[in-house]
């Protein structure tokens, strides 16, 4: 285990604000920073960032925590992750016990572990000689020798089990390589065989470089050209960006992203010294893929196909990168071209150029309706309104947006009062595959009343008062969790350790319990007289529970009478009017 003293001064060391800020925008409002909850979809931004306090809390959904809970819910990275990034961070050296001895999620190690004993299987099979074709295959695409290896390129034979007998030979279970999208079940006669037969194969890494899943290709038409490994465990659909481990550095260096669309549309670019670029893997640009790209630069350039088809989705995934704030260009390629056959053609310098030929996407998407709608007719200039105003009005910038109005109305001869007028019309709404709105998966709310929370919130500003908790003694509280809280502090406090409630978040592994001690730390804000409410808190708690001990005796009582037991309802009576006179003291 990594000792809490070393968490502490993790903690201590990096900043919440800059490391969120890393990830997503943040807006100072007072003390605090605001932006919308990356945890959920809403429309009036709700997640504050407490500098002073080194926590963030999501009032919309609940969501809270440290800097090192932020990493593990937003990252998905376990525990020691995202300690261990925060200490590179902080420059902060980790015992290296502390890194073993506590074990990851046992399923995604071994799901890591068995993707990688695939690419090597599908690599080594590129060496043999009944797979030269497949060699023959990427060398006819371009692609040296150094690239295969660099990618990890390989080959999935001709085979039904030929990665089923390689991984069981080294002790692999067959349910393991399903888990991990390899491999499926005939219906029929219930064998397993391999997923990936007659097909080169392109390794899926995240961005710390270990391998999620598949891709792979048919090296001729009598197959469905792409296929790709179902999402698993460890891999989601739309979350990932194909080649960012390789290109994240030169992303940052160059402050720009190239955006394509398939494999061999980043390789070759890549190849030839256009490293700063990513693939969408053939789907559509998703929100978490914008949102891992904003980490490392904010000016895109996409380059998708030139056909309708390319066409269409790089007008899908404007809205979404104007949404997200981004600062986007389209480059147009030659007719009949992908980013693969134009470096083929005309090598690295011939793809630079079209960048740099690239075009604003104001300009490109007004190019594209002029060209499907007739501008000298009045409505087709309403049309061409129509479709721009949605993208217009996820412009956040005010001047910018009020410049590309302007020049609406220049480019169509239109009064630009009336542009305006039908920009108030439009209901802006989400690029996402859900509407926008405050429709929030709330985590699970405890049964924790207001006055026991509020006595939280006191006892985290000011440690000294756990003690007028500990006279009243945690079992008068409800929650366990809050109990275990409530423990921690004092116990925390009575050894002169620190409880600030960034630390003290660190000794809990219940997210629920990030959630409470956020919660309960934005409520001292609130608090104008702390000793007050601390009194007022404790007598709530007190009648609180004074309301379920008399209940429970009145309920006695009901059955005493039923029973016929005089004496037993007289002695119950007798409790009932001593606890009522000795709350009234």
């Amino acid at each position: 285990m990594i000792p809490n003293e070393i968490i502490d001064q993790i903690l201590d060391k990096v900043d919440i604000v800059e490391v969120i800020s890393g990830y997503i925008p943040l807006k100072k409002t007072g003390q605090n920073f605001k932006t919308n909850c990356p945890f959920h979809q809403e429309k009036t931004p709700s997640f504050i960032v407490s500098a002073g306090k080194q926590i963030y809390h999501c009032f919309g959904c609940g969501a809270g925590g440290n800097a090192i809970g932020f990493l593990m819910k937003y990252e998905k990275m376990d525990f020691i992750e995202a300690v261990r990034t925060l200490a590179d961070k902080a420059n902060i050296a980790l015992p290296h016990t502390s890194i073993s001895d506590r074990p990851k999620d046992p399923l995604a190690d071994k799901l890591y572990e068995v993707n990688n004993m695939a690419c090597d299987f599908y690599q080594n099979n590129l060496a043999a000689a009944e797979c030269r074709d497949a060699y023959g295959y990427f060398l006819q695409r371009g692609i040296i020798d150094n690239t295969i290896k660099y990618f990890r390129l390989g080959f999935a034979q001709d085979s039904w089990q030929g990665l089923i007998g390689h991984c069981s030979a080294k002790g692999v279970e067959l349910q393991l390589l399903e888990k991990a999208g390899l491999i499926l079940q005939n219906s029929n006669t219930k064998n397993w065989y391999d997923r990936f037969r007659c097909r080169v194969v392109f390794p899926i890494f995240d961005i710390r470089n270990r391998i999620l899943g598949f891709g792979a290709r048919s090296l001729d038409n009598s197959l469905p050209k792409y296929i790709n490994s179902p999402e698993t465990y460890i891999y989601t659909k739309g979350k990932h960006l194909y080649g960012l481990n390789f290109s994240k550095e030169y992303i940052k260096k160059q402050n720009y992203v190239v955006i394509v669309e398939g494999y061999f549309d980043l390789i070759l670019p890549y190849q030839n010294g256009i490293k700063n670029i990513v693939a969408t893997l053939g789907t559509a640009l998703t929100t978490e893929q914008v949102n891992v790209l904003k980490r490392f630069a904010k000016n895109i350039i996409m380059v998708y196909d030139s056909d309708k088809a390319g066409q269409e989705a790089t007008l899908r995934s404007l809205d979404l990168l104007i949404e997200e704030d981004m600062n986007v260009r389209i480059a147009l390629l030659p007719k009949g071209h992908d980013p693969d056959s134009l470096v083929r053609k005309e090598g690295g310098t011939g793809f630079m150029k079209v960048l740099k030929e690239s075009k604003d996407f104001f300009e490109y998407k007004l190019g594209v309706l002029s060209a499907r709608f007739r501008k000298d007719q009045p409505r087709g200039k309403a049309r061409i309104v129509e479709e721009m105003l949605p993208t217009l009005s996820r412009i956040k910038n005010a001047v910018l947006k009020s410049s590309y109005l302007k020049k609406i109305s220049e480019e169509l001869s239109v009064d630009e009062e009336s542009v305006r007028s039908e920009l108030k019309k439009v209901r802006t709404y989400s690029a996402r595959a859900y509407p926008i709105g405050d429709t929030v998966e709330t985590e699970k709310k405890r049964a924790i009343t207001t006055a026991e929370m509020m006595l939280l919130a006191i006892v985290l500003e000011d440690m000294t008062h756990i003690t007028k908790l500990e006279e009243l003694g945690f079992q008068n509280f409800k929650d366990k969790l809050l109990v275990g809280i409530f423990e921690k502090i004092s116990q925390l406090h009575k050894s002169g350790k620190s409880t600030t409630p960034s630390h003290l978040i660190s000794y809990f592994t219940d997210t629920e319990a990030e959630r409470i001690i956020s919660e309960a730390t934005n409520l001292c804000q609130t608090i104008k007289d702390s000793s007050k409410a601390l009194k007022d808190c404790l007598r709530h708690v007190r009648k609180d529970n004074l309301k379920e001990v008399l209940s429970v005796i009145q309920f006695k009582i009901r059955k005493a009478e039923s029973n016929a037991d005089t004496d037993g309802v007289n002695r119950l009576i007798a409790e009932y009017s001593e606890l009522i006179k000795q709350s009234r003291v």
